[in-house]
């Protein structure tokens, strides 16, 4: 914001604004819709990375992956990062701020939008590593970032490795010094305690305990062995240690280090074999391997070793542990190597040690994961709650009956049900039904979405190696199942700029993985046809049915990697446009919420006067036809004008009190009436000037009723009734406690505005133009009759003051004090109505739910699906 102060100062002073001018409106689309840098990186880079992740190219999700293993390693975080709610700890790294995935996945914690694991795959595997409580989150955030080499060294990731077996304790440091770091010793041959150790214990243990962990820390004990080996970690080139470790099946594997390759934790050795699984009670007795599959050449085996090994590995020091022997030394007369444990003693350590870091997966109850390894294995056909079809003969045609059905759009009782009807000709059945099923589908309900959740309810039922005839009356599902057929459909990103392009990406991957054949064939709705009928009436039912099922959304969500979600509502309509949209709502939210807006909360209780924000925009922005009395240099007066009469940022004299206090004494009155302060409101009560205004406001309400009486005339309608609401609004009364009429002034129209004109036919578009041209000229009036005459009485004091024009736009002397000033106000103060559910922006989570067409203010104030967001929700 600071680096980006002096250009918003430029832009408002070309635009003729002044510096008071609310940020927003230089960002908002309908306003002088400037692009706000920081929200459009987060928009492309969100996007971008979505797509990265669902990518149908192999090499990219692998990539991706290997992206966020790496920022796991980087940063010591044992979870997913698409999981950290919180990246403060990081954000000031010079490597985060170099990692442009880490940046992008932190930006979007500052808004309510999360990619969230959808499934997980032998392609795209659980990255979450095992462990009660993540490390950085028991430490001071300055010391982890002061040890996080130190801790990365020793890969320390989460409070379980530093546990004693009993659970219930922290491990001493002198027993972590003798098995991790004995090497650490001084000069004097001291190691004392590191300060990221000192740092956990004060955070998880109880003050002169002993070590013993507060409650929350505490875990159930683990198997212990009264042996202890030394980690393999330990080990260095010139200690050739026997070490033991569990190979890619689980069996312990045993071998003589070579070469060690300590910037990979690494280690070559020389395979020897032993039958301990056979006989785990006996002793270990190892014998050279003669060769297995597992052999990697070393070429460089003769620099460590007299005798040439025939069979070498590669091990990972951090999965091994070191294997006390008979022989330190292979001769060339070794041939057998015993150990002085059994399998039975070493695999109660050797085998916990080796899979503490191995993937596992650590969600929270709240996040639902599908664990199947191809997207159309759905669990759906296995639900006792969906039937299943009844079977044919292989190779057998299957027919379906589909139907959705929609109730309640835009409320808190949306609705959506689907049903699909299995059809067997000739087979004795009533009427050719064989079997039936309908249940009910949630968010971003739409008729077009209860009609694919039935396509997509028959498909996963169906058996594999099918062919299905779908039957319809829903054409946008037809071509839906059409595109489904194209390769190109999942593979480009027009996918994901349509909408319920997750339940989409399902019903393709059920056709896809099943080798299904599906032929959609269209039927007429509501046409007497008795199938369809059936199944319009099963999903009509399915509304009110406690036995109809919900289509659970993990299901039909999972058939990408990662998923975006808003407030864990899957999103399924172009991310890109979703992020935008928040975007631009926030934006009007914190312009509402700005004082010389609070006369909004004061309309809460009158219903004749709805704000229509996109009315509102639409005339603000509209521009009058030039003619010889209204001309281009007049348009930008005129387009000046309105904008600073609708922001409240017109100078008047309690505004100029506050920038030229040099110029204009508190004292100081209204220049026309002499009695009263002057701010907006009393602009338009002054009483020097009401009668005028009275005037203006009679002649803007005559104007709407000839309008109305000529669209009651082309609709041959009677526009009686429509007069008689007009005139009932209260805008056209003015007083100091009517904020209906200062918000039509202001240039807050009201929805009752349009909704005359739709009601005798009239299309809104042609609406909106015609009462923006009636409120454009009711501005002209007002600069012309009221604002000017204002202007020239001030403009005569002023001269009598000799504060010229030269010296107004001068920059106010910098050696004058701040001015303590308050100005008066005879607006509304923040109101009680200001609730915290208003500050938020639950109306997206809502719209979600319900649909888009919702009230901003939870259906108080504001409609905000004719807002300022219009024209972007056309296609969802």
């Amino acid at each position: 914001m600071l680096a980006t102060r002096s250009i918003r100062s430029l832009v408002k002073h070309k635009a003729n604004f002044s510096r008071s001018l609310p940020n927003p409106i230089l960002y908002l689309s309908q306003a002088l819709g400037l692009i706000n840098l920081s929200s459009h990186l987060i928009q492309c880079h969100v996007n971008n990375l979505f797509l990265m992740a669902n990518s149908s190219t192999s090499l990219i999700q692998r990539l991706f992956i290997y992206r966020l293993m790496l920022i796991q390693f980087r940063f010591l975080i044992p979870l997913s990062p698409l999981m950290v709610d919180d990246w403060s700890l990081w954000s000031n790294m010079i490597a985060f701020k170099c990692d442009y995935i880490a940046c992008t996945i932190a930006s979007m914690t500052s808004t309510p939008f999360r990619l969230q694991h959808a499934r997980f795959s032998s392609t795209f595997p659980d990255l979450t590593l095992p462990g009660h409580t993540p490390l950085y989150t028991c430490m001071s955030p300055h010391v982890f970032k002061a040890c996080l080499k130190v801790l990365r060294k020793r890969h320390l990731y989460y409070l379980s490795q530093l546990l004693a077996p009993s659970g219930s304790h922290l491990v001493s440091w002198a027993a972590y010094r003798a098995a991790y770091i004995a090497q650490l010793a001084d000069k004097r041959g001291r190691s004392l305690p590191h300060k990221w150790y000192l740092d956990v214990k004060a955070h998880t243990t109880l003050p002169d305990s002993h070590d013993q962990l507060l409650d929350c820390y505490v875990c159930p004990p683990s198997a212990t062995s009264s042996i202890t080996l030394i980690p393999g970690i330990t080990t260095t080139q010139k200690n050739r240690h026997w070490l033991v470790t569990l190979d890619g099946n689980d069996f312990p594997l045993f071998g003589k280090q070579l070469s060690v390759q300590p910037k990979k934790d690494t280690c070559t050795i020389v395979h020897w074999i032993s039958d301990c699984l056979s006989s785990p009670g006996d002793v270990i007795r190892l014998r050279p391997c003669p060769g297995c599959d597992a052999h990697v050449p070393f070429p460089s085996a003769n620099k460590y070793t007299a005798v040439p090994p025939r069979c070498t590995l590669r091990i990972s020091l951090l999965k091994s542990l070191i294997l006390p022997t008979d022989c330190e030394r292979i001769r060339q007369s070794t041939t057998a190597v015993v150990s002085p444990y059994s399998w039975a003693d070493l695999s109660i350590t050797v085998i916990p040690y080796c899979k503490r870091l191995e993937v596992s997966p650590d969600f929270s109850p709240t996040t639902s994961v599908v664990e199947y390894d191809s997207p159309g294995d759905s669990p759906l056909g296995a639900s006792s709650n969906f039937p299943s079809p009844v079977l044919l003969p292989s190779g057998s045609h299957y027919r379906y009956y589909t139907d959705g059905s929609l109730i309640n759009l835009g409320t808190p009782d949306v609705s959506m049900g689907w049903s699909w009807v299995q059809l067997i000709p000739d087979a004795g059945y009533l009427n050719s039904v064989a079997t039936y099923a309908h249940g009910t589908i949630q968010n971003w309900p739409s008729s077009t979405r209860a009609e694919a959740a039935a396509v997509y309810a028959a498909l996963s039922v169906s058996p594999d190696d099918s062919t299905i005839t779908i039957y319809t009356d829903s054409q946008a599902t037809i071509d839906g199942l059409s595109l489904c057929s194209s390769s190109s459909y999942s593979n480009s990103r027009l996918y994901y700029k349509s909408t319920n392009f997750e339940l989409w990406a399902s019903i393709e991957s059920s056709i896809r993985s099943k080798r299904l054949t599906v032929f959609p064939i269209k039927v007429k709705g509501h046409d007497g046809n008795y199938w369809n009928e059936f199944a319009d009436s099963l999903a009509n039912s399915a509304h009110h049915s406690d036995m109809a099922p919900l289509l659970p959304a993990a299901v039909y969500t999972s058939s990408h990697n990662v998923r975006l979600v808003f407030d864990n509502i899957v999103c399924e309509s172009n991310p890109r446009r979703l992020l935008k949209l928040y975007f631009q709502a926030t934006l009007l939210k914190d312009l509402l919420s700005l004082k010389r807006f609070q006369f909004v909360y004061c309309l809460s209780n009158r219903d004749d006067y709805v704000i229509d924000w996109e009315l509102t925009w639409f005339t603000l922005n509209f521009s009058p036809v030039h003619d010889a009395s209204f001309q281009a240099f007049h348009a930008a007066r005129h387009y000046t004008f309105k904008f600073k009469l609708f922001l409240d940022d017109l100078p008047l004299l309690e505004k100029l009190k506050l920038t030229r206090s040099d110029l204009y004494i508190d004292l100081l009155t209204c220049r026309s009436c002499r009695d009263r302060m002057e701010d907006l409101m009393h602009l338009i009560l002054c009483s020097k000037r009401r009668s005028v205004m009275h005037q203006i406001l009679q002649s803007y309400q005559n104007h709407l009723f000839s309008k109305l009486r000529e669209a009651g005339d082309l609709a041959e309608m009677d526009p009686t009734p429509m007069l008689r609401k007009l005139s009932s609004l209260s805008c056209w009364t003015i007083s100091s406690s009517n904020w209906s009429s200062y918000a039509l002034i202001r240039g807050c129209l009201p929805a009752m505005f349009i909704d005359l004109f739709v009601e005798l036919s009239i299309p809104r578009q042609s609406a909106m133009k015609v009462v923006a041209a009636i409120h454009n000229n009711f501005i002209q009036k007002l600069r012309r009759r009221i604002w000017n005459p204002r202007t020239y009485d001030k403009s005569k004091w002023e001269d009598a003051m000799n504060i010229t024009l030269k010296l107004k736009t001068t920059p106010r002397p910098s050696n004058l004090p701040a001015t303590s000033y308050v100005p008066y106000s005879s607006l509304p103060p923040p109101t009680h109505l200001v609730t915290s559910r208003d500050s938020d922006v639950d109306w997206i989570k809502n719209s979600m739910i319900q649909g888009w067409d919702v009230d901003f203010y939870s259906g108080r104030v504001i409609r905000y699906y004719v807002s300022i967001v219009a024209s972007t929700l056309e296609t969802i």
